[in-house]
């Protein structure tokens, strides 16, 4: 990589979201659709068998492994001419948690989130919650999305969130959410 991409993308890229607009209109990857958001440190050796939907979430530490290396080792002590690389693809709508590793000839469905820290190993459908390594079904995303709906309806900060038809990031409401968040969950060190 050129000096100059290393100092612009060191420097002035601030969010995963302007990474995965740069790494699109650079072709970066196989293919890559709209409202992506990768972080700077998620490592994708094998750009050209990786392929990302829209709405697609690679946090910080994610690996999308599209080769096993193990193969050079093997190749050099029995002299052969081994080869393992499949793609990734990862479909619409999925969110991959921070050092999520995703190894060769795997897909994750569309509306899927894995767990932070988890190793796929073979395709996962979509519509589903996915944590461990390797990474085994936890519900469905409806399911999920009641539970995650429940719990934040209880929190004190509730109506806070509200405040916007999303809640994404907004900086002014994020310094409130986390005077509100420290008094709740340290209340009783206080």
């Amino acid at each position: 990589m050129h000096l100059f991409k290393k100092i612009y993308l060191r420097f002035f890229v601030k969010s995963g979201f302007e990474y995965a607009n740069y790494l699109k209109k650079n072709g970066f990857l196989h293919s890559q659709g709209e409202n992506c958001f990768i972080s700077k440190s998620a490592n994708i050796p094998d750009p050209y068998l990786t392929s990302i939907g829209d709405n697609v979430w690679i946090t910080s530490g994610c690996q999308l492994l599209c080769h096993d290396a193990s193969v050079i080792m093997i190749n050099l002590i029995r002299n052969d001419h081994l080869d393992r690389v499949a793609p990734v693809i990862i479909k619409d709508n999925c969110f991959l948690g921070n050092n999520v590793i995703v190894l060769p000839g795997t897909t994750i469905g569309s509306n899927t989130i894995v767990g932070a820290g988890s190793v796929v190993t073979k395709d996962l459908p979509e519509n589903s919650v996915y944590a461990g390594t390797p990474a085994r079904h936890i519900c469905s995303l409806e399911n999920y999305i009641s539970k995650m709906k429940s719990d934040s309806k209880k929190y004190p900060w509730y109506d806070l969130l509200k405040q916007h038809e999303k809640h994404v990031y907004d900086p002014k409401l994020e310094e409130k959410l986390k005077v509100e968040r420290v008094k709740y969950y340290f209340r009783d060190a206080e």
